[in-house]
């Protein structure tokens, strides 16, 4: 899958006053420079974690392989073997589902397929709905049992495109822990500026230890 933003978020989940507070600095000659830090270190815990801090809007693409793989529970699935399957293809390999790559994902905005001659084509909010209650688990859009968007149709690179809502909501719906969290990496970025990259920032101030409960671990 390929993502990105596409909606940034309306504000970020620590303030700088609240940065200046936890830092003791009472003047504004660096205010830009802080500014700056609260950015790195919320798109740096975002992507460490995998967890979208305030609401924001992601566009992500998939290639036809993984669409028709679906997190490998494709109702699709070639068989390796020859003779008599006993059981329905959903109770055999599970429904088809496409992997978001951020959490919380509170809506799917949209999805379209696209052809070999880059034409798309919108796939229908009724042939699909959006499993994001395991906030232990990346959310999935799950395609309804007799729908699919297989297709040999689907162009090899860019053939889903998936537009959804993700992030917890606003600054005071963050976690606390992950609003301490980013707190921490900008207090160590400007104590150390130019000395550490923001992960080696985050492992000495101790934040990626709290970032690690909100984390999205692949097995």
């Amino acid at each position: 899958m390929r993502s990105k933003v596409t909606t940034a978020p309306a504000s970020e989940p620590v303030t700088l006053t609240e940065v200046k507070s936890s830092l003791r600095i009472t003047n504004s000659a660096e205010d830009t420079l802080l500014t700056q830090y609260i950015e790195d270190a919320r798109i740096w815990a975002e992507n460490y974690t995998g967890k979208k801090c305030i609401t924001q809007t992601v566009t992500s693409y998939y290639d036809a392989q993984d669409a028709q793989r679906g997190n490998s529970n494709n109702q699709n699935q070639e068989e390796d073997w020859e003779g008599t399957r006993v059981g329905s293809i959903v109770t055999l390999f599970g429904q088809q589902s496409i992997e978001l790559e951020f959490g919380p994902a509170i809506s799917i905005t949209s999805v379209e397929t696209i052809d070999t001659d880059n034409s798309g084509t919108t796939f229908s909010s009724s042939n699909y709905y959006l499993d994001n209650f395991d906030d232990f688990q990346r959310p999935n859009m799950v395609i309804n049992q007799g729908e699919s968007l297989g297709s040999n149709e689907l162009r090899a690179r860019n053939s889903v495109k998936i537009v959804y809502v993700s992030g917890y909501g606003a600054a005071s719906d963050v976690p606390s822990a992950l609003r301490r969290a980013i707190l921490l990496i900008v207090g160590e970025l400007y104590s150390n500026r130019g000395d550490c990259s923001i992960g080696q920032c985050s492992d000495a101030c101790g934040a990626t230890r709290m970032l690690d409960q909100y984390k999205f671990f692949d097995v």
